[in-house]
């Protein structure tokens, strides 16, 4: 789909005190906030921000993203006259050029994610002619999607009331994401203290996310069920592993939660752990969709190669729905299963060869917990996370201190 993307750079800033469009996310000085989007939205065909306060420096930042500026004359009248500057703008360019919409997106929401924008395109395609909203769990958030064909309209309403009160009267339709950073922005310093905090981990959605992934996805209980098993234990294998290696090269323990979660978010479809992969890689979440493809069978790695990837296939061997299975039964339950075909039976003693081994290695990793007086054999640490049932919190941490 072509389409236009504007972002909304023209605001003072009184609150924060520092212009929002250039304040770094990392210590990376040049990862900012407009640096974010530009990357984000590096698909779109025409590329905009509107500018006003600290225009200067703003447009200079563009200049060297290669972003084109069209600068607001009077940003005092707020953001209203940022928007439409900028679709005054995208009107002039779309009357000769093919374009279906624009994205309306505020510089201060910098940390949206791909799936975002994804699923806001595969709704502008489904719904032509109507406004988008994104929504996280029922909340309204950013980017806005606008079709050509409305910009008449919005250019022609008094303003009275902000952009709110002219969506109110356009065609609109929310688009429900897994994604809790686009209704995230940065008014204050804390809150830009908070974003900072966020920005780095933002290739792993947080286990309330992968929860709405996965109500989006209308994964059934029993499917849930077995997800949050996996992601308990994928999380309790790694928290162990990590205290077995002092520290030095830790797993990422809410990584193999979420991941352990999104395991068999395509469970259902052929090649499952493929389609799976596909959707997340998708939806620009590379680490967890490598772990996700892997989960039904991969070869064993020797003890200091184990990462999150060997956790979670681990992690999902040990449950049987949502219960406690050893790996010897799971494969004993499926020869069983598979009794009267021998190819397939050959498949899934090779599977148990490499699981088997491949718990090996996680034992032979973990021995030096048993000299700390504490559990240092996989199964048993699974088994006890799953009799747990520890209530865990939206970023992956038990509730209860550790």
């Amino acid at each position: 789909m072509p389409y236009a993307v504007l972002i909304l750079a023209a605001g003072q800033a009184s609150r924060m005190g520092r212009c929002k469009a250039l304040l770094p996310l990392t210590e990376d000085a040049g990862d900012h906030a407009l640096s974010r989007l530009a990357r984000l939205w590096s698909g779109a065909r025409v590329r905009l921000a509107v500018t006003g306060f600290h225009a200067d420096a703003v447009e200079a930042a563009c200049a060297r993203l290669g972003w084109a500026c069209v600068r607001n004359p009077q940003p005092e009248r707020g953001m209203f006259s940022s928007v439409r500057t900028g679709l005054a703008e995208v009107a002039r360019i779309a009357a000769t050029s093919d374009m279906d919409g624009v994205f309306l997106h505020p510089v201060d929401v910098p940390l949206v994610r791909s799936l975002t924008v994804a699923c806001l395109n595969g709704a502008a395609a489904d719904f032509p002619g109507t406004a988008l909203i994104p929504t996280f769990a029922g909340t309204e958030g950013h980017p806005v999607f606008l079709p050509v064909g409305l910009l008449p309209s919005i250019l022609a309403a008094d303003g009275e009331g902000g952009l709110r009160a002219v969506q109110s009267r356009l065609p609109l339709r929310h688009v429900p994401v897994a994604d809790a950073l686009m209704l995230r922005d940065m008014d204050t310093p804390d809150d830009y203290a908070a974003l900072r905090a966020l920005a780095a981990g933002t290739d792993i959605l947080s286990v309330a996310e992968a929860g709405e992934l996965l109500r989006l996805r209308g994964v059934p209980e029993r499917g849930l069920r077995h997800a949050r098993a996996v992601g308990s234990v994928a999380r309790a294998l790694a928290l162990a592993l990590g205290r077995a290696r002092r520290g030095a090269s830790a797993p990422d323990a809410v990584c193999c939660h979420v991941a352990g979660l999104l395991h068999d978010v395509c469970k259902g479809e052929d090649e499952h752990e493929a389609a799976g992969e596909r959707l997340l890689r998708g939806y620009g979440l590379e680490r967890l969709a490598a772990i996700v493809g892997a989960h039904r069978d991969m070869a064993p790695v020797p003890p200091e190669k184990l990462t999150e990837r060997e956790l979670v296939f681990l992690a999902d061997k040990y449950c049987r729905g949502g219960d406690w299975v050893s790996i010897a039964q799971r494969f004993a339950d499926k020869l069983e299963c598979y009794a009267g075909d021998r190819a397939a039976c050959v498949a899934i003693e090779g599977r148990r060869e490499r699981a088997l081994r491949m718990e090996a290695a996680l034992a032979e990793a973990l021995r030096p917990l048993a000299d700390m007086g504490e559990a240092a054999v996989p199964a048993d640490i699974a088994r006890r996370a799953l009799a747990d049932g520890v209530a865990v919190g939206e970023d992956g941490r038990h509730a209860a201190a550790e």
